[in-house]
């Protein structure tokens, strides 16, 4: 078993919400199987999906215009960078840099998912407000997975468990002192962006 693939993150509420989200941003529309997941699953977790989608639509993301050229010390800062890009571009730009993909294969585990998700947020939501808004940095912590997902560059499961793993040790008492996802993100309970 790989890391990020175990029984308890794989049927884990924030495991399942993140395949929801994930197929949500999935602009194929080709019939797979995960669809029929989507189906089953969407009636629980399509709501809060929808939510986390509009959040990080509504312009959280702001592409700096950086290029990620090769790989040195700023990795991390590149692969932000490159994240705030659009699915079908960010996959583009790092499949053309042959150093970055294999430095992405080499390197990702749950440590360096860990960083890149932290240095991602702390990238669009500014410091003094990280505090209050768990919306938002729940919702970046979804694209941040979903990007990741869409590149092959590991087995979806292994991304979908490292988004799972950072929920649970970053979110997950707030999103139950809040009442669980559903309630969490009620419209009455959602804060202001």
């Amino acid at each position: 078993m790989m890391e990020g693939d175990s029984p308890s993150i794989t049927c884990s509420d924030e495991y399942r919400l993140l395949q929801t989200y994930c197929l949500k941003r999935r602009k194929s529309s080709t019939k797979t199987s995960a669809c029929v997941f989507y189906a089953q699953s969407a009636e629980i977790f399509g709501d809060v999906a929808e939510k986390l989608t509009r959040i990080v639509d509504s312009g959280l993301l702001v592409d700096d215009g950086i290029e990620a050229d090769s790989v040195n010390t700023d990795d991390i800062e590149k692969l932000v960078e490159l994240l705030k890009k659009s699915g079908d571009e960010l996959n583009e730009k790092i499949q053309k840099n042959h150093e970055l993909v294999g430095y992405l294969q080499r390197t990702l585990s749950y440590d360096f998912f860990d960083k890149l998700t932290t240095a991602f947020i702390k990238s669009v939501v500014p410091e003094y407000l990280q505090s209050r808004s768990k919306h938002e940095q729940i919702a970046l912590t979804f694209e941040v997975t979903s990007r990741l997902q869409t590149l092959d560059l590991h087995p979806m499961n292994r991304v979908m468990g490292f988004g799972a793993q950072y929920l649970q040790k970053y979110f997950a008492p707030w999103v139950k002192q809040h009442g669980g996802w559903e309630k969490a993100f009620d419209d009455d309970d959602e804060e202001v962006h």
